[in-house]
């Protein structure tokens, strides 16, 4: 449409061919006769297509791709229907959320145009029911955003700037103070004088339209500078924390005029108010609470964006499920199937998925993503750079539009493995700086504490192996030190503890084959500190306990911190870590009943009875401890094997029963009770001999080493 009211007029055009009226035939006649005096447009020169076989000219230095080249262009593959939604669901990322200082009290004029073009029906049903909807939206997500800000909503007709009394503007702001210019236009020429903070922008549809509007939303970057910090000065807002009244009857609010029970009292002058925030029609002070000021501390320390995942990081952190809703993820492809893109580039999709916080490499990275446009995954995953936790798309918009925190770095746990159970489900775990913790001998005779890492290892590999070295003690905590050391002996992984704590009879299969009938509560037993023994260590066995000796292999809980009456849902806060036990006993002073009066504690108690390790796993390693597989070889000869989901009662309820009225302190050892496959009951009679090699091993934990020596 040549002579559209909304043509496009290029710069080359003159000032005169816009003056009087578009409907006039002189000047229209008029704009004719100047375009025709306009010079002859230069002939274009030949596109790259067109002289493809021919010698371009000297001049020229275009590309003209080859018939291959376009092939392989051709072939390039289109993104998904997902990807394009993840897309367009993340463009209200693509802002920044470095830790800025942002302004919480902002003072924002909102102007409609009421003019006779806002009834043009490009957008459905019309512009101007289109502006009133987003409009309504737009101020209910300011004040959301906003809580303790003002607004003033103005419309312009006919050059006149009429004020609308939904959102009455109680304050003047000070004409010193920082001012921003945004404007968005449904047109496409426009002009203004906007300075280099405003912007201008065009909508070209409904939905881009909502999606600039709202992005003013979000309180701008302050940054101070002398002058701004000399005009701001004054321009501070005096706020009052109200007081909530309940009356039984009625009286006059000074809001509104009418008869209400209850309300808020101005802290300056008394007077009574229906709601908040508000400004004080009395005293004129802005009356808000607590909770209005908390609201806004998202603009202050903003969630930052986390990170796209590349299938190379999916494989590596292994995640299958949302660390927050627990949807499941795509599976992650084999390498062979993957694009074989260039090592550089998958190294770089890594750091930026892997940037430490705390790491000043890290932060630089982090530092330069915010900058960037937030894409979609192609592993339709998010990390986040603190917690390194991997989340939906759904869920990367809810944290950071509305919960405004990260899931995984609040718990401090790793959910993408996590299936609670009840015992498990509302309390957080405890927090450890290790992973793997163990005790070892270096190679300069220090014992120290060290973390093994994520990875579980060997038993036998773990000596020679590079560690971590930790500072700090099983009561007091650990803290990593920096330093690393190899370690040329593995110890116990607790240097000492006031009592060993063991439940008999808790698996359902065990109950079974020792045609024993389940207690009401757990039968318990102890077993002195000398009983405590290290992985690798061999166990002497003295000569009056050698004829029935048997193993029972058990996981094992290190408790962390004192813990006197607390609930099942309560027990992971106090839980340490968790380790690979093995309860030797002595049969012959346990069976029958009649020789121990059903007493287990003396068979059970003697010297070295009762070794751990090879490590204590924490509780991000180990976050549910009802569904790890447990085996016991003897001398290579798989004795037992299960799961613990075959628990009569799961860690939690252990912990609260053995916590009623007692005390469980730091360091001790819980061992949870024996799976079915003991020698005792064996056909023929499965008992340890001299020299023989127990090997007990729990899922994650690792294996649980030693060789039995008579005496």
């Amino acid at each position: 449409m040549a002579d559209s009211d909304y043509e496009f007029e290029g710069d080359d055009g003159s000032d005169e061919e816009y003056v009087g009226s578009r409907d006039s035939s002189t000047s229209r006649a008029q704009a004719v006769g100047k375009r025709k005096t306009q010079p002859k447009a230069v002939e274009r020169k030949a596109h790259a297509w067109e002289r493809r076989g021919s010698t371009p000219p000297e001049e020229e230095f275009e590309y003209i791709p080859a018939e291959d080249e376009d092939e392989e262009d051709n072939a390039t593959p289109l993104k998904s229907l997902q990807q394009l939604e993840e897309d367009r669901k993340r463009k209200r990322l693509r802002k920044d959320t470095k830790p800025f200082q942002r302004g919480i009290i902002r003072h924002v004029v909102l102007v409609l145009d009421l003019s006779e073009a806002m009834m043009e029906k490009d957008m459905r049903p019309s512009r101007y029911h289109v502006m009133i909807k987003f409009t309504q939206e737009y101020v209910r997500e300011f004040f959301e955003q906003n809580p303790i800000s003002q607004m003033s909503v103005l419309g312009m007709h006919d050059g006149l700037c009429i004020r609308s009394d939904i959102i009455p503007h109680t304050e003047p702001w000070d004409a010193r103070s920082y001012h921003r210019l945004w404007i968005i236009a449904i047109a496409r020429s426009c002009r203004t004088n906007a300075g280099d903070e405003s912007e201008y922008v065009v909508a070209t549809d409904q939905e881009l339209l909502r999606e600039l509007l709202l992005a003013t939303t979000t309180p701008p970057v302050v940054r101070a500078t002398q002058a701004t910090a000399a005009e701001s000065a004054a321009a501070l807002m005096m706020m009052g924390f109200p007081s909530r009244v309940i009356e039984d009857a009625q009286t006059m609010c000074a809001c509104h005029g009418v008869l209400t029970a209850g309300g808020y009292t101005c802290s300056r002058c008394s007077a009574k108010v229906c709601s908040l925030p508000i400004t004080c029609p009395s005293c004129q002070l802005t009356l808000l609470l607590s909770t209005h000021l908390a609201r806004s501390y998202h603009h202050l320390f903003p969630l930052r964006n986390w990170a796209e995942v590349s299938w190379q990081r999916a494989r590596e952190k292994g995640s299958k499920d949302c660390a927050s809703c627990l949807s499941a993820f795509p599976e992650t492809p084999p390498p062979e199937e993957l694009d074989n893109n260039s090592e550089s580039e998958q190294q770089n999709g890594h750091s930026a998925a892997n940037g430490k916080m705390d790491d000043p490499v890290g932060q630089r990275q982090m530092d330069e993503d915010e900058g960037e446009e937030q894409k979609a995954s192609e592993s339709a995953r998010y990390e986040c750079r603190a917690c390194e936790s991997h989340f939906c798309i759904d869920c990367d918009m809810f944290c950071h539009m509305v919960l405004h925190n990260c899931p995984g770095c609040l718990s401090r746990i790793n959910p993408v493995e996590f299936r609670g159970r009840r015992a498990f489900s509302a309390q957080g775990f405890m927090m450890t700086a290790f992973d793997r913790l163990i005790r070892f001998e270096s190679e300069d005779g220090k014992v120290l504490f060290g973390d093994l890492g994520k990875e579980e290892v060997p038993t036998r590999d773990i000596e020679g192996r590079k560690v971590q070295v930790l500072d700090g003690s099983v009561g007091g905590g650990f803290k990593k030190t920096g330093a690393d050391a190899t370690v040329a002996k593995l110890l116990c992984p607790l240097p000492r503890t006031n009592i060993v704590m063991c439940v008999g009879l808790n698996y359902k299969h065990h109950a079974e084959e020792a045609n024993l009938q389940i207690p009401t509560y757990p039968t318990i037993f102890t077993k002195p500190a000398d009983a405590l023994a290290g992985p690798l260590d061999t166990i002497p066995i003295h000569k009056d306990c050698q004829s029935q000796l048997d193993y029972e292999g058990e996981l094992t809980i290190v408790i962390g911190k004192d813990a006197k009456n607390i609930a099942a849902a309560e027990a992971p806060s106090y839980i340490l870590g968790y380790t690979v036990g093995n309860d030797v006993s002595a049969r012959n002073f346990q069976l029958p009943a009649s020789v121990s009066g059903g007493q287990f504690g003396y068979a059970k108690s003697f010297d070295k009875f009762a070794p751990i390790g090879p490590c204590i796993a924490s509780t991000s390693v180990i976050p549910d401890p009802q569904r790890l597989k447990l085996q016991t070889k003897v001398n290579g000869d798989v004795r037992q094997e299960t799961s613990t989901d075959d628990m009569i009662w799961e860690v939690g309820q252990v912990l609260e029963h053995l916590t009623r009225g007692s005390t469980l302190r730091a360091g001790t050892c819980v061992m949870t009770g024996t799976p079915s496959g003991v020698g005792i009951f064996m056909e023929p009679k499965g008992f340890v001999g001299d020299g023989d090699e127990v090997e007990i091993r729990v899922e994650g934990i690792g294996s649980l080493i030693n060789k039995m020596k008579f005496e």
